[in-house]
Formats: C-alpha cells, structure tokens, sequence
C-alpha cells in the first residue's frame, strides 16, 4: 500500500516512486519533511526511513535512516 501526502509537489513524486518502482518496493508513505520528501518503509519495529532531498525539481540526495 502506498500512502502519499497530498501537499508534497507532483513532480517529485514521481521521482521517488519511480525510485521505488525500479527497486521493487512497493509499500511506503511519503510525507513532507524538512525542505524534503520523508518516506517510510518497512516493519513497525525495523522501519526505515529515507529523505528525498530536491533543489531546482532534481532529486540530489537521499539520506537513509
């Protein structure tokens, strides 16, 4: 299941599931985060979560946590 965050930029978007598409990963949810995408995954007791960092609509960074 996907869960997406309305106020988080389309186009973005886009860019993180395709990311995920191209992993096979296919439940997360993606919220707004600090000027970034905030994704989580995984299970409640090992989550992971993943921040999509976006300047000028390119994705530039990912920082895992």
């Amino acid at each position: 299941m996907v869960m997406i965050d309305g106020r988080l930029n389309p186009l973005e978007v886009l860019l993180v599931t395709e990311h995920y598409k191209a992993r096979g990963i296919e439940e997360y949810e993606l919220m707004p985060g600090n000027d970034c995408i905030w994704s989580w995954r995984g299970s409640s007791n090992r989550p992971i979560n993943e921040y999509f960092i976006f300047r000028e609509g390119r994705l530039v960074d990912i920082q895992i946590d």
